[in-house]
């Protein structure tokens, strides 16, 4: 069994691997790549809201610090979360309906969303677990209501995501590492954050639900982009 600090490594390949087949089926590679970047930077970031109630997980270099295990999964949720609906599903682009460029709106939901996290979790110390899945599901929402055509295609890719999140789960911490969120998360004593199925942590499965909802829905918001 390798050490405790390749856990997070796994975890992150596994997940890159998920990607590694969404990209193969995707027909906009290059866009994807550029978002992957994006998410890659972003999952470094992250770690400023996390670090300091939801887990410390051991590192290749350093533990409490940001690592490329961050990047990896940064990158790879962005593309799955992103993408995995155009490429297993049938819809495609209907060029012959679109709405301009919300590029604006979209940077002040970026902005709203790190503020919450933010504010909420630093500032007024709630859980940064339940911070992040009503931030998440706030802002999803609030696209459902200008575009309710996103709707049925978000709430797929969040069940989508959720079946991938537990099999890769299940084999990192469910058969490789069992003691993980015993030793380094900190939900033990928060009501369904810290609750567990498969060894897999209530908590990250409505992390990556409601982020999978939120993240499928940015190119068809920010773009003006509809489907058929």
């Amino acid at each position: 069994m390798l050490e405790d600090r390749y856990a997070y490594l796994i975890l992150s390949l596994l997940y890159l691997l998920a990607w590694a087949v969404v990209y193969w089926k995707n027909p906009w590679k290059s866009g994807m790549i550029k978002v992957c970047i994006i998410g890659g930077l972003m999952g470094i970031v992250a770690e400023v809201w996390y670090f300091h109630d939801y887990w410390q997980p051991p590192m290749l270099w350093k533990t409490g610090w940001p690592g490329i295990e961050d990047f990896i999964i940064g990158f790879a949720m962005f593309g799955v979360g992103g993408y995995i609906h155009s490429s297993f599903t049938k819809k495609e682009i209907n060029y012959d309906k679109q709405t301009p460029a919300k590029n604006r709106d979209f940077f002040f939901l970026w902005l709203i969303g790190c503020s919450s996290l933010t504010l909420f979790s630093l500032v007024l110390d709630i859980h940064s677990g339940y911070v992040t899945f009503f931030t998440f599901m706030g802002l999803a929402t609030y696209i459902w209501i200008q575009r309710p055509d996103l709707i049925g295609l978000s709430l797929i890719s969040g069940f989508a995501i959720l079946a991938i999140v537990i099999v890769i789960y299940y084999i990192t911490f469910g058969i490789l590492y069992p003691h993980f969120w015993d030793r380094y998360g900190m939900l033990h004593d928060e009501p369904i954050l810290g609750y567990k199925i498969l060894e897999i942590p209530v908590s990250e499965m409505l992390w990556h639900f409601s982020w999978a909802i939120l993240c499928s829905m940015f190119r068809g918001y920010r773009n003006g982009v509809y489907y058929k």
